[in-house]
């Protein structure tokens, strides 16, 4: 497994949108080509293609917010051919290394919902904490720096 991220760019980008999540996690987040139209508005997100290899197998984003100095990721999946095989702890500490790159005193936050349990275990096991927040129905967690 050689797991690593990319910027998702003119190249590569419709193959991003086509990216699925399983059946039972449909609906648990937001679609690739919609995250893809929030970070053309919304530049300071940082959309990411997840590679194995030459293999596109996941997407994730990220931004930093400075008035809170955290990031946040509002999106993170893995394609539904590539799930259970442990590519979602690569591409998420993949994702977690590159932004300690940038602010190694930042912590991060996302939020998931309740009935998100798979990743729930994911973002437990890699130290991922329930702030006991929540916005929009979503649980919020937080994973502090370094």
């Amino acid at each position: 497994m050689s797991v690593h991220l990319q910027p998702v760019t003119l190249k590569n980008w419709q193959a991003c949108i086509h990216l699925q999540v399983g059946d039972d996690q449909a609906g648990l987040l937001a679609t690739n080509l919609y995250s893809l139209a929030e970070a053309y508005v919304q530049p300071e997100c940082q959309p990411r293609a997840v590679y194995d290899g030459h293999v596109m197998i996941g997407f994730g984003m990220y931004l930093h917010e400075p008035v809170e100095q955290v990031f946040w990721i509002p999106r993170f999946m893995i394609d539904r051919r590539f799930q259970g095989q442990g590519y979602g702890r690569a591409g998420m500490l993949a994702m977690l290394e590159e932004m300690a790159d940038l602010r190694p005193d930042a912590a991060v936050m996302l939020s998931i919902t309740p009935a998100n349990t798979g990743a729930r275990a994911l973002y437990d096991s890699i130290g991922f904490e329930d702030t006991g927040r929540q916005s929009h129905g979503e649980l919020i967690l937080r994973r502090p720096a370094g």
